[in-house]
């Protein structure tokens, strides 16, 4: 019998995780010191109506997030995934893919679906000898297994893309969809590429009923050590200026990819409030939706 198609939440940080390496911030120390507030870099899985397990991006917290996963699937022991897709090459997307090699999970003829010039950058770097690439044009459908019950798509998204290419993935179940959108440069870029004028007009376009966005930073100020110009996001507070208040028929919005020195990671901050306020919110490590 057919299962529900069910994607779960992995991570909802930036590369680095929270704490990041090396900080003191009071993000960072507060996660250090209370295990609840710790977020694992962007990441989700989707268990399809067979069963299945697939992975999107592989970080380091790979072991953690593969444990978070089985157990919110209710499952007696660790599964692990039977397939892995990658957005893009940025660090906290690919460092934990030699874990599926022989030193850790010692697997053979993995099936890794990526884009071509990201898989053609892998090669070089020698990191696919556990895999068996799949290479996938941007905007066609897919099924990464035959009996999976759901599909994939890449679309392709403007991002400092000085090794290989970055695509957002839009996951498509048998009654929802939904889009996982950890990095983009600039909306205007995004928008522009597929002739949107609008956040809403480009969702709708897509049919997406859930959207992970990119929340990287609230504001450009939020790095006083850093050239914010050179890391660009969309921050969240520009993103809700365009979005506005949420209306009944748009898709439910939540971001992630949060930086450690995000505001709104506080949940009693003015910046957390005003995203209440609006009707947007975060994602969760371990959020679980129904496709």
């Amino acid at each position: 019998m057919a299962q529900d198609v069910e994607v779960v939440i992995l991570g909802t940080a930036q590369d680095g995780g929270i704490p990041q390496a090396g900080c003191s911030c009071m993000n960072c120390i507060g996660a250090h010191n209370d295990g609840k507030l710790k977020r694992n870099p962007v990441c989700c899985g989707i268990k399809g109506a067979d069963g299945s397990f697939h992975l999107i991006e592989a970080g380091r917290k790979l072991a953690d997030q593969i444990m978070l996963w089985s157990k919110k699937m209710n499952l007696e022991n660790i599964k692990k995934p039977e397939t892995v897709s990658i957005t893009h090459l940025h660090l906290g997307h690919i460092d934990g893919l030699g874990q599926f090699g022989k030193e850790v999970m010692n697997c053979k003829d993995f099936p890794l679906f990526a884009s071509m010039e990201n898989i053609k950058i892998l090669k070089k770097k020698k990191n696919l000898s556990p895999f068996d690439c799949k290479q996938i044009k941007s905007n066609e459908e897919f099924s990464p297994t035959i009996t999976c019950g759901f599909q994939l798509k890449f679309i392709q998204v403007p991002h400092r893309d000085e090794e290989g290419d970055t695509h957002a993935i839009l996951i498509i179940g048998p009654n929802k969809s939904l889009l996982f959108l950890p990095d983009h440069d600039y909306w205007d870029e995004t928008l522009m590429k597929y002739n949107k004028k609008t956040i809403r007009e480009w969702l709708y376009s897509m049919k997406v009923d859930y959207a992970l966005i990119d929340g990287t930073f609230w504001s450009p100020q939020e790095l006083i050590d850093r050239e914010m110009e050179k890391i660009p996001h969309p921050t969240i507070s520009e993103t809700i200026k365009m979005l506005g208040k949420k209306h009944v028929n748009d898709p439910e919005i939540l971001f992630f990819h949060l930086n450690h020195s995000n505001p709104v990671i506080n949940i009693n901050s003015k910046e957390k409030q005003t995203l209440n306020d609006l009707g947007w919110s975060l994602a969760e490590d371990g959020q679980v939706f129904t496709l």
